[in-house]
């Protein structure tokens, strides 16, 4: 047992330098970088995480919570400087819901309703709990908040008189593992809008760590929770190739979740070089590996 906890205090110890010399190569700990490019960049409550936390999440990534910005990147997103933000995926909710949209006809004579298809669309609820285990952990929780919350707003021009012009609408988007992806490149985040985003501190039930700056103070849960409701937004088309002897479905027979469909096959087999709405070339995304 003694050997067991002198391995796990090693490991710790491996990860911690490992993240401190990565900070000090990365600027930007949102994740933004050049030519498309998103680095392996640590995630800053990595160092504030409880030691068991951090282990489990340091060997498995892929579970993260991933958001990216679209619209706050500005003029740096046309070379793939994307801001992203992760959350550990302790999640509390997930409904993905399909609405097929018909509109019946009623026909004098006829028993049934004539039905002409309109659309579908796809609704996605979504809600997370994420511990915190100090007053330095909750504030870097908070600030992930923020900034989510902050990229319900639009962007604006401000022209040279001064006057701001409504621009880019508040575009986002999500990668969780194999089950909220771009189903014609796993490795992108699926694109959409949020639609409702309420938190919940959890105040009552956990309590709060207080703190204080000088003369100002601070309350920080110990647990943030938010609920969200996500409506994807289909960048390709999704339907059926009918023109074929036998019908082919468009992009990926892998939508909306990338599964395993051979022996052997591995599931959401991750990109490191690929970033959640960088652009890349077409010769990148699909290359053989």
């Amino acid at each position: 047992m003694g050997f067991l906890n002198d391995l796990g205090t090693k490991i710790s110890r491996s990860t911690e330098s490992t993240l401190d010399k990565l900070s000090e190569f990365v600027a930007d700990p949102l994740g933004a970088s050049s030519a498309g490019v998103h680095p392996d960049i640590p995630d800053p409550t990595l160092k504030t995480a409880d030691v068991g936390e951090k282990e489990i999440r340091t060997r498995l990534e892929f579970s993260d919570l991933i958001f990216s910005f679209p619209t706050s990147a500005g003029i740096s997103g046309q070379y793939g400087k994307y801001s992203r933000i992760k959350f550990p995926a302790y999640i509390t909710q997930f409904q993905d819901s399909f609405s097929p949209k018909w509109t019946p006809t009623e026909v004098f004579g006829r028993a049934d309703p004539i039905p002409t298809y309109a659309n579908t669309t796809r609704a996605i609820n979504l809600g997370v709990l994420v511990p915190c285990f100090n007053k330095v952990d909750a504030n870097e929780n908070l600030k992930k908040i923020n900034t989510l919350i902050k990229n319900l707003y639009p962007g604006y021009q401000q022209l040279r008189s001064g006057t701001r012009v409504l621009d880019s609408p508040p575009l986002i988007r999500i990668k969780f593992a194999n089950l909220l992806i771009n189903h014609t490149n796993p490795a992108k985040g699926l694109l959409g809008y949020i639609t409702s985003f309420s938190t919940d501190m959890s105040i009552k039930e956990r309590g709060v760590f207080l703190g204080t700056d000088g003369s100002s103070g601070y309350m920080f849960p110990r647990a943030i929770g938010f609920t969200m409701a996500f409506s994807p937004l289909h960048e390709s088309t999704v339907g059926w190739d009918i023109s074929k002897a036998e019908a082919e479905f468009f992009g990926n027979n892998n939508f909306p979740y990338n599964v395993k469909n051979t022996a052997g096959e591995v599931v959401a087999n991750p990109d490191p070089k690929v970033g959640l709405g960088a652009e890349y070339s077409l010769d990148h995304i699909t290359k053989e590996t």
